[in-house]
């Protein structure tokens, strides 16, 4: 499972070939989502924004997540969102597996 910050984002990932990918509709993993996620999936690929916001809200969600599946972060280039990537660069970023 991809996670992504907007729903934007998580179009443009799903539009790459990437099947399995949420937006959290902001920075935050609240509980509710955070059950959903790690009762359905055994992996977790965290590949939020770019920014401070982003790159804070992956360490801590990392942190929430660690303990109940395993857990990846991707980290964009400064200020870059995955919805301004193109198609080819979030499956090179993302790996062959996740398709």
């Amino acid at each position: 499972m991809v996670v992504v910050e907007g729903f934007f984002d998580c179009l443009k990932v799903h539009q790459s070939g990437i099947r399995s990918v949420v937006a959290l509709m902001g920075a935050v993993l609240y509980r509710s989502p955070e059950r959903a996620l790690t009762d359905r999936f055994r992996e977790a690929v965290l590949m939020l924004d770019g920014d401070a916001t982003g790159r804070k809200a992956s360490q801590t969600i990392k942190n929430q997540l660690r303990r109940h599946c395993a857990i990846r972060g991707v980290e964009l280039p400064a200020g870059v969102q995955p919805d301004q990537l193109s198609a080819e660069t979030i499956r090179e970023i993302l790996g062959g597996d996740l398709a």
